[in-house]
């Protein structure tokens, strides 16, 4: 029996042979033309050091702005900056001379407003607000009542008197209240213990206004608050070790470790967006003030230096498309950990590279085309 020309095994290999063919003349085709009509965005590939640099200065985390909620002339300022201060000491006070008389005043009218307050509650139970509603009502009406009884009225009527009377009282006390009130704005008092770290206003006898400001800080609470980039701050933990290089300290370095991290974002003076990272210092030089400068470095929540990707750019924890003169290639990569939307990338990409950050556009060219 002559054998045929081709079996059934060798006409499926031919077959798989020519579909692999195709795939491969077709994947060459979409990739030379991937990009044409097609809008790519591509970025740097973000490097993550194992030390974050900051810069910053000393600071204070236990500290208080004071300010007066009203204006007037200072008369008291017992310290200057540097000073210490207790917890309730006053460090200011304006003149009290109009608030005084103006709680004299309010007083008296409490006073007259109580005393009418007790009269008219001694007639009303000695029956004189009756006697007088009903002589009142003889004079002034002189037709019957119809859908009322003359009794109702002046039973409504001396109500009414007693009720202001008592109203007049509460209102009186109230304005008293808020002469005290007042009054206790003329003093500020240091809310904790430590030092005087800044004062608007160094004599008295000046009239001042609420935008003055006092700062009172304690000095054992002292840190470096460093400015950490936006870019930076996601790669960092409290308790991460860290070095400061304070500038007044010729070179000196202070171990420590990050103690705070704030939650608001705010702009440094060079237009960057960054967030305050406080650095608690093991054993601080008592020759460090506040307000000193230097620069950090926090170790970062890497042992070593990584590169990281948009995860959304990572296709089945293996591909990311990259740009490559001017058209997209698929490369194979190994990843990593994930942090905040991060995807470490181990092996596969290089620092030149340039991920292709929609890389959605080209998935949908490629159903288009299928």
């Amino acid at each position: 029996m002559k054998n045929k020309l081709f079996n059934k095994v060798t006409l499926r290999y031919i077959i798989i042979t020519i579909f692999v063919v195709l795939i491969g003349i077709f994947a060459v085709t979409f990739l030379a033309n991937a990009s044409q009509g097609v809008t790519t965005q591509a970025s740097d590939i973000q490097t993550v050091s194992q030390q974050i640099l900051a810069t910053g200065s000393t600071n204070a985390q236990t500290q208080a702005t004071l300010n007066f909620q009203i204006g007037g002339k200072l008369i008291y300022l017992p310290l200057k900056e540097g000073d210490a201060v207790y917890q309730g000491q006053t460090i200011a006070s304006l003149d009290t001379y109009a608030l005084q008389k103006q709680l004299q005043i309010a007083a008296n009218t409490y006073q007259s407003t109580t005393n009418n307050t007790n009269q008219t509650s001694e007639y009303n139970q000695a029956g004189v607000l009756q006697g007088q509603q009903r002589v009142s009502l003889d004079t002034t009406n002189k037709d019957a009542y119809d859908s009322i009884t003359e009794v109702a009225v002046i039973f409504d009527n001396v109500k009414r008197i007693v009720d202001n009377a008592n109203l007049s009282q509460n209102s009186a006390q109230i304005n008293v209240d808020l002469a005290k009130y007042t009054l206790s704005l003329a003093s500020l008092t240091s809310p904790i213990s430590g030092i005087v770290l800044k004062e608007d206003v160094t004599t008295t006898g000046v009239n001042i206004t609420p935008v003055t400001s006092f700062v009172v800080a304690d000095p054992t609470s002292m840190v470096f608050s460093a400015n950490v980039r936006q870019q930076d701050i996601s790669f960092i933990s409290v308790g991460n070790s860290a070095t400061v290089s304070l500038d007044s300290l010729g070179g000196q370095t202070l171990e420590g470790i990050v103690d705070r991290i704030y939650p608001q974002k705010s702009v440094s003076q060079t237009g960057e967006d960054v967030y305050r990272v406080d650095i608690k210092i093991n054993d601080l030089p008592k020759t460090v003030k506040f307000g000193q400068s230097g620069s950090v470095l926090i170790k970062s929540n890497f042992n070593q230096k990584v590169m990281l990707v948009p995860s959304w750019t990572v296709l089945s924890d293996s591909y990311v498309w990259v740009l490559s003169n001017g058209k997209p290639v698929l490369k194979n990569v190994t990843v990593g950990n994930r942090v905040n939307g991060q995807t470490e990338i181990l092996q596969g990409l290089s620092n030149e590279d340039k991920v292709i950050t929609n890389p959605q556009t080209l998935i949908s060219k490629l159903y288009q085309i299928l």
